[in-house]
């Protein structure tokens, strides 16, 4: 049995109670959690790797519920442009290639895990080479394959022509993807079906993944009203709102894990919050856009919210931020849109969200050891008074995480990635952002 012991550090629980030691000790044994308290451990030290945890935080690892770990390929082209989505970045991902998913999504995971993010809820194309990259890096991971069936090039120019034998493509690869990955290494992966959204699904397709859903035992992961164009789409497709689109296909409800929901009606929201179907709220990237769900609403008629990134910049801890800024400027109350609030929806709430509750998402016997480090020894969270969850929440950032364990084992040690090399990861990451960006530049002369 491999065993670790956590001493003199500040230990963020996230349990039910909020518990935190001022100076406490953490105790992994194998991949698990064996003790976590107030003080020194006192029992029996033999065959212990001990880790002086003095001037570290000790937190569960960040469980980010919306990913694309290969959208940082959009880094810088997208944010000042009002069209970028529509108009530029779906067409570009047309160009991609599965050898090209595979090296960034390399470094989106280790992007993600830098920040000390170690659960991803992660939908893309190429499903198989998203799987085969987080893997390597030894995130813990729900995987979904982009499901459409439309051409999403063609999206620029409105048109919304249905393709069946596409949609039925991505099913299968959707499906051969649960048959490789889902439980593998003792439940690190696991998948879902991805139904894109309800303006790329059409409500023949959006039926079709509800059912498979059921029959292998899995949820959902999807993009809801996020735009007007969709909204309208609905409307005259079906006379319903994208919300009332996933109630009549059977995709609402606590399987769904439904990122934005950003232009959703009164009706909607109910809806939502009856159904037991999770926000994705992704704060940092909506508020760049400059578009925001009803929030108030939301929290008020009880919607379950966790946060999620997205993608471009996958930083928890800027998201908090933004999470608290952009909530109470639409006025959500300070209690609500509070730091302990945000911690929580980053951490235990996505996990329990995902079905993941009882394995991580807070530092308890018993769970999972995905645990982080980071270091407050800096000026930017000095001084710290009686509540360090508001100075981190307010302070932190990603450079302050020292150390990941993911499932007992490190992935980071000193701020260095242990499982793949880095340099490898950085030079191939960029070299296929400049020829994916080429080959779609070509396109447009």
């Amino acid at each position: 049995m491999n065993k670790t012991l956590f001493e003199n550090g500040l230990i963020i629980t996230v349990d039910d109670r909020d518990s935190v030691y001022r100076r406490g000790y953490l105790l992994v044994e194998d991949d698990r959690i064996a003790a976590v308290g107030e003080g020194d451990y006192t029992g029996d030290r033999t065959g212990i790797a001990v880790v002086d945890a003095d001037g570290k935080a000790v937190l569960p690892g960040i469980v980010d519920a919306h990913t694309h770990v290969a959208g940082s390929l959009f880094k810088g082209l997208l944010e000042d442009d009002p069209n970028g989505f529509y108009g530029f970045a779906l067409p570009m991902e047309g160009q991609l290639t599965p050898e090209d998913v595979y090296h960034l999504s390399r470094l989106g995971a280790w992007e993600c895990m830098q920040a000390g993010v170690t659960t991803i809820n992660e939908i893309y194309h190429y499903v198989l080479s998203v799987a085969k990259a987080v893997d390597e890096v030894g995130l813990r991971a729900v995987i979904s394959q982009n499901i459409v069936d439309v051409d999403i090039g063609a999206l620029r120019y409105n048109d919304y022509t249905r393709y069946p034998a596409k949609g039925e493509a991505f099913v299968e690869d959707n499906i051969r993807l649960i048959e490789e990955y889902h439980g593998k290494d003792n439940g690190r992966i696991t998948c879902r079906f991805g139904p894109h959204a309800t303006d790329t699904v059409s409500m023949e397709l959006a039926k079709k993944c509800a059912e498979l859903g059921k029959k292998h035992g899995v949820g959902f992961h999807t993009h809801v009203a996020q735009s007007q164009r969709e909204v309208a789409l609905l409307k005259e497709a079906y006379g319903l709102t994208p919300v009332e689109f996933l109630r009549e296909t059977g995709l609402l409800g606590d399987h769904l894990m439904a990122a934005h929901c950003i232009y959703t009606t009164p009706g909607d929201v109910e809806l939502l919050a009856k159904s037991g179907t999770h926000l994705l709220h992704c704060t940092e990237g909506l508020g760049r856009n400059g578009d925001f769900p009803p929030m108030k609403e939301m929290f008020a008629a009880g919607v379950h919210v966790v946060l999620g990134t997205d993608w471009l910049t996958m930083d928890p801890w800027t998201n908090m931020r933004f999470g608290v800024a952009l909530n109470r400027h639409h006025g959500v109350d300070y209690e609500t849109a509070s730091a302990r609030g945000m911690l929580r929806r980053s951490t235990i709430e996505p996990a329990r969200a995902l079905g993941l509750g009882d394995k991580v998402g807070s530092l308890e016997a018993g769970k999972q050891a995905d645990v982080i480090l980071m270091d407050i020894t800096g000026p930017n969270l000095t001084p710290m008074f009686h509540d360090p969850v508001v100075t981190l929440v307010y302070n932190a950032c990603r450079r302050d995480v020292s150390d990941v364990m993911v499932a007992g084992k490190f992935t980071v040690r000193d701020r260095a990635l242990q499982t793949v090399d880095v340099k490898e990861v950085m030079k191939n990451g960029q070299k296929v952002a400049y020829d994916v960006y080429g080959r779609h530049v070509a396109t447009l002369s």
